[in-house]
């Protein structure tokens, strides 16, 4: 006998993305509130950004992720998986916690909605759209990876310019990757064998795209305080 594959009913998997959006919205619930209570006192401000600290602050997300997503992965049990995305939001949040020391809070609001809009249009068009996005999604990892490297170089060099462009093509590259995303969570979604940790671990791509969207906005046309 062969082994059938049983799928979800379409009504179930709306469902099952509704979860995953909420997930994503309270990670970035968190990661707000932990930003703004650490970026608008100027004490916690110089203890977290200043020294060999700033580095800490700076690269423990990026140490995080390669923890959580292996620990999501393994499907351990619904709350300690959003518990453990929980965490590393506020660990973001703090990561980018500066943003309220420099940029004016009218900045941050339209930075914050205009990635809440460019997330919702790619994120609907990943959801609905009937092409595979499959082989736009290779481009646009080699696109995050020349981002990433890039990025390193700019720290030692510290070119205005060049961080202007790698934030443009940041939003272009987390856009393409939101609607990616979207799509593959949802096809994933569409089993019932699927467990828990597909909602989590697509709820924390999802909550990446958008911070990163946001970030790259507030970096390109943010107001800085005088």
């Amino acid at each position: 006998m062969f082994a059938t594959t049983a799928y979800r009913s379409a009504e179930e998997i709306n469902t099952a993305m509704g979860r995953v959006y909420g997930y994503m919205a309270l990670a970035t619930f968190i990661s707000m509130i932990v930003s703004y209570a650490v970026g608008s006192n100027p004490e916690l401000v110089k203890f977290f950004f200043t020294g060999w600290m700033h580095w800490v602050v700076m690269l423990a997300p990026i140490g995080a992720v390669f923890l959580l997503v292996p620990f999501i992965g393994s499907n351990p049990p619904k709350q300690l998986s959003i518990m453990a995305l929980g965490a590393f939001s506020g660990l973001m949040g703090l990561s980018f916690a500066v943003i309220f020391a420099i940029y004016t809070m009218a900045s941050i609001f339209n930075a914050f909605m205009g990635a809440a809009v460019l997330f919702g249009v790619m994120s609907g068009y990943g959801y609905f759209t009937k092409q595979s996005l499959d082989s736009l999604g290779k481009y646009l990892m080699i696109a995050l990876i020349a981002i990433i490297i890039t990025s390193l170089i700019n720290i030692f060099i510290g070119s205005s310019m060049l961080q202007m462009i790698i934030s443009a093509v940041a939003i272009l590259v987390f856009m393409g990757l939101t609607a990616y995303d979207t799509q593959q969570i949802r096809e994933n979604l569409m089993y019932e064998d699927s467990n828990d940790s597909v909602e989590v671990l697509g709820a924390l791509s999802l909550y990446l795209d958008f911070i990163n969207i946001f970030l790259s906005l507030l970096q390109l046309f943010g107001d800085k305080k005088d």
